[in-house]
């Protein structure tokens, strides 16, 4: 088996990705088969096991490049294309041609009008003139480009555009991992797009199946919501993809739906189940599909078959990705709290002969990348709290004691807010927000998921619409009053910190009441009225807030943190990243300049280079170390 490894380099204050491989049942130790000058990724191996394809940078743009795996040879470049190339990777199942995609020129019918147009010369001004939405997104400008699917034949390098046109193929958001696939006869391509006439208002996404042959395009999906992720079945006679009913809602229920592609006849497999599919694949040699969805903090594994029969495989995981394998086999990646995401091997045992049995637990390590990095680090130890929150709900709240834990002492403690907001904090080791560096200094960590929070029922997700500082507000403070009540925790010594909606709701907090010690807002929505003007996917502050701004205004100036930011006292932290386009950098600077004309304790922690994220190495570090120097200087570990 293939698979990506990033690591970090201080000095030059970047990641490297390699592609690595490992024998499958982990018997062997795993090796890497890129070099380590240069990033690869995407690794896809072709159908007969020869060749491994993978996308590479050595030669600066991003290109595919082969390298066969039955003798020692160096991999040679197959793509030249001066738009680069962007993953996954999807072979034929012939082996002979690869599917991949591209930002092109959308006038373009041909990849000769795409060279054109890449390598034309440049005008000398710097202005761009916009005539539509979105010219921006996530965390960089578009400059009139589309994504668009092309095919290269593997023996000659020669490149057809498959999707041409203004719409975007795969879609700029709401799409899943993989977005466009051949069917097992090779002989159609189905992918994802939105052909909606303003798509930073709406999450239409459809499947499409393209005719190679007659190069013809059909729509497959008739709903209003978001379809995305078409895969076929194995022999052929099935189409399925992940469906969303409701349409503008991106966090809608996501079910699986599979179509007979000879009667056209369509199933919801996952109708009766109240959670929310986010990936699944077909059993190589029978009649299944297996999926994962969060559920009370964890990325659970479920099997369904073709007549909506569901069951649940492996229950105390947080699987974020797998292959099935014939008799049940399966590889997974899995992580917990307390370890990075590794690769695992799962043998197809079941605990019992009863059909809706779960898994046999036990999987075997495969990777192994951070074996020798986290062996000598203690770890804190979780527990569960589950307390009554708004409407008189039962809400569940994670807490991570730090390490070294005694009981009989009293640590001040910090408070985490999930962003989404139909996010939730699980038994995952986040890389950026991580719990056990929360915990490290001596804070005992605490992780409520409120109302709007996803793996607790569509209803429970659903209810924050319309209540951003309602529900969620009452949940946090209602948590607040039940960990007062611990007998380790120090009662006078409790912060809080969020990030996106949880700095949203952290800015709530700050002009509502001063329970908190201290406060860390980062990318947090602080004016929601201005912050639709200047985001770049409408559809979500228009679902959240039940309209625009000029159809409810009194729903925007309601909720909006900047209404009530006369009442803060407390020391706040903003932190802010220019390159943020989603919750842009003026919501950080509008708190800050207000925090800092109410005279209240503030700093603001500004990355010219960052977007909704902190990626960079030695950000990550400066983040970290302002962080812990905030807070250690409110509540004293």
């Amino acid at each position: 088996m293939f698979y990506t490894v990033t690591g970090y380099d201080l000095k030059t204050n970047k990641g490297t990705t390699r592609v690595w491989s490992a024998d499958v049942q982990g018997l062997t130790a795993p090796r890497a088969v890129t070099a380590a000058d240069s990033s690869a990724f995407a690794p896809a191996v072709s159908p007969d096991g020869k060749t491994l394809a993978f996308v590479s940078v050595r030669k600066d743009d991003p290109q595919i490049w082969l390298l066969p795996l039955t003798a020692a040879a160096e991999a040679s470049q197959l793509t030249t294309l001066s738009t680069g190339v962007s993953g996954p990777l999807v072979w034929s199942p012939d082996g002979k041609r690869i599917l991949f995609n591209s930002q092109v020129d959308p006038k373009c019918l041909d990849v000769a009008c795409v060279e054109a147009s890449a390598t034309a010369e440049k005008p000398r001004h710097s202005g761009q003139l916009f005539t539509g939405l979105l010219y921006r997104h996530w965390n960089a400008w578009r400059d009139g480009l589309v994504n668009h699917v092309l095919v290269v034949d593997v023996a000659d390098g020669k490149l057809t555009l498959l999707t041409p046109g203004v719409h975007d193929a795969p879609p700029v958001a709401l799409g899943g991992a993989v977005d466009y696939v051949f069917s097992p006869d090779g002989r159609e391509v189905a992918f994802v797009m939105n052909t909606d006439a303003l798509p930073a208002a709406s999450t239409n996404n459809d499947v499409f199946v393209l005719d190679l042959a007659a190069g013809t395009t059909s729509r497959i999906s008739t709903g209003k919501g978001n379809d995305f992720s078409p895969a076929y079945s194995p022999d052929g006679k099935y189409l399925a993809w992940l469906s969303m009913a409701r349409p503008g809602y991106e966090s809608d229920k996501a079910d699986i739906f599979l179509m007979d592609r000879a009667g056209k006849t369509r199933v919801n497999l996952t109708g009766k189940l109240d959670r929310s599919v986010a990936q699944f694949a077909f059993a190589p040699d029978q009649n299944l599909i297996f999926f994962s969805a969060a559920e009370q903090g964890h990325e659970k594994l479920f099997r369904v078959n073709f007549s909506a029969q569901l069951y649940k495989d492996l229950d105390a995981v947080f699987v974020t990705d797998f292959v099935p394998l014939k008799n049940f086999r399966m590889i997974l990646v899995n992580q917990t709290i307390s370890r990075p995401p590794e690769i695992f091997f799962h043998g197809g045992k079941y605990a019992s002969t009863n059909p809706d049995a779960q898994r046999d637990p036990a999987l075997t390590p495969v990777s192994r990348v951070n074996d020798a990095l986290l062996g000598p680090i203690e770890m804190g130890q979780t527990e569960d709290l589950w307390f009554k929150g708004a409407k008189g709900d039962q809400v569940h709240a994670l807490i991570l004691k730090p390490p070294a834990f005694s009981a009989a002492k009293k640590y001040p403690v910090v408070f985490l807010l999930h962003g989404g907001p139909q996010g939730s904090f699980g038994y995952d080791f986040h890389p950026r927000w991580n719990s056990q560096m929360f915990a490290a200094p001596g804070y005992v960590v605490v992780m409520p998921n409120f109302h709007g929070s996803n793996g607790y029922g569509q209803k429970f997700q659903d209810s924050i619409q319309g209540d951003w500082g309602g529900g969620p507000y009452q949940d946090v403070m209602a948590a607040l009053r039940e960990v007062r009540k611990l007998p380790y925790v120090d009662p006078r010594r409790i912060g809080a910190a969020g990030a996106s909606y949880g700095g949203y709701l952290i800015n709530w907090i700050g002009g509502q009441n001063n329970e908190f010690r201290a406060l860390i807002s980062h990318s947090g929505v602080f004016n929601i009225e201005s912050m639709y003007g200047s985001t770049e996917e409408l559809w979500f502050p228009e679902r959240e807030n039940l309209g625009a701004p000029w159809q409810n205004r009194k729903m925007y100036q309601k909720w909006s943190p900047h209404q009530f930011v006369g009442r803060w006292k407390t020391p706040t932290l903003v932190v802010h990243g220019a390159m943020d386009f989603r919750v842009t950098v003026d919501q950080g600077m509008q708190l800050f300049t207000s925090l800092q004309r109410l005279g209240v304790p503030s700093k603001f922690l500004y990355f010219p280079d960052e977007d909704h994220f902190v990626f960079k190495p030695q950000n990550r570090i400066l983040w970290w170390n302002t962080v812990w120097q905030f807070l250690g200087s409110y509540l004293k570990p």
